[in-house]
């Protein structure tokens, strides 16, 4: 069992979204993502099932043409082939847990 303290791997960059590995295996890979206001992430994610929670902040789901807003606590689900990114509206961190193929 793997027990992490999410504000221990908080950080960061005011020129890119920061991803740390909290999880790695053959089928599922866990991520922290915190992102500065502004910053953009999980464009180059499209071929993959992604399940995002947003733990602080606030920001916008972008798929296709839609523009939707989360906030603390969202769950957002992303199949597999939908074109997407999550853009920063505030200081934000989430828990990004991708689904790998095979």
């Amino acid at each position: 069992m793997g027990e992490f303290n999410l504000g221990d791997f908080v950080s960061f960059s005011e020129n890119n979204a920061v991803l740390t590995s909290l999880c790695d295996s053959e089928k599922v890979r866990v991520n922290l993502l915190c992102m500065e206001e502004g910053q953009t992430a999980l464009e180059d994610t499209s071929d993959q099932k992604v399940v995002v929670i947003v733990n602080t902040g606030s920001g916008f789901v972008v798929t296709g043409e839609q523009e939707q807003g989360v906030e603390e606590g969202t769950l957002i689900m992303f199949e597999s082939g939908e074109t997407r990114s999550l853009k920063a509206k505030t200081k934000l961190t989430a828990l990004v847990t991708t689904i790998l193929k095979g």
